[in-house]
């Protein structure tokens, strides 16, 4: 347990000496949406489940925000469970759902809570990274490595595994705004959503939503592995399967 949180403050220390200056979020409650997007800027959600500011966190999204919570603690990184990237002003976005990478329009979300973070880049890197999310349609939605997320932040594995070409929706946005940067500490494969945020300081300034049953449930999970495991010995070494 002490291993893993002196491995994660220092993944955190490198994104914040890496962390792009200038980053600006706009935040829209259900209802309101911007009238004109940039391309190459992302936007982080809360899958909820009734579309409201204050809705239960769907039982996936807890799963997720469990595994943040390793990372950033229940903070306001652990909020989110989802990431697009926005590809056109008038709101087209290319997302990894369960069906696979896809292009769609971000008035989907409107009825939802959620945040644009405006990145700071050049107009020649936005093109590319719009140009790299748009031609990964329809690459398919990476199963295995969210699979292989939930193990890293159940048992403090540093073992990253994940197929070329399948994505989930935090790793798409990373691939693509990797072009900003010179690069993530983490790799894009092992980026959540509360990753993005943590990056590029992103921060909604909304009250922390409730645990709920399954979110206290789970983080008893995590304490209770990290107690058997004292004293293993070092973690599984890092590897990728493509």
């Amino acid at each position: 347990m002490v291993a893993r949180r002196k491995r994660e403050e220092k993944g955190q220390a490198a994104m914040r000496a890496a962390r792009r200056p200038d980053v600006e979020v706009s935040h829209y409650p259900p209802g309101a949406a911007p009238d004109v997007l940039a391309p190459g800027d992302f936007s982080l959600h809360r899958a909820t489940t009734n579309r409201s500011r204050g809705g239960e966190t769907t039982a996936l999204g807890k799963f997720i925000q469990a595994g943040e919570r390793v990372r950033f603690g229940n903070s306001d990184f652990a909020r989110w469970t989802h990431s697009t990237l926005i590809v056109s002003e008038d709101g087209g976005i290319v997302e990894a759902i369960e069906s696979g990478v896809t292009k769609g329009n971000i008035a989907k979300y409107l009825n939802t809570d959620y945040m644009i973070v405006h990145v700071t880049a050049t107009p020649e890197q936005r093109t590319l990274a719009c140009g790299f999310a748009r031609s990964r349609v329809p690459d398919s939605y990476g199963i295995l490595n969210f699979i292989g997320l939930a193990l890293q932040s159940l048992f403090g594995w540093t073992l990253s595994v994940h197929l070329g070409g399948q994505y989930i929706c935090s790793g798409l946005v990373a691939r693509a705004t990797e072009k900003f940067i010179e690069g993530y500490p983490r790799t894009p494969e092992d980026m959540m959503p509360g990753d993005l945020a943590y990056f590029w300081g992103a921060s909604s300034g909304e009250p922390l939503p409730p645990l709920g049953f399954i979110g206290r449930t789970l983080n008893l999970l995590v304490t209770f592995v990290d107690f058997l495991r004292r004293g293993s010995g070092d973690p599984a070494p890092e590897r990728a399967a493509r």
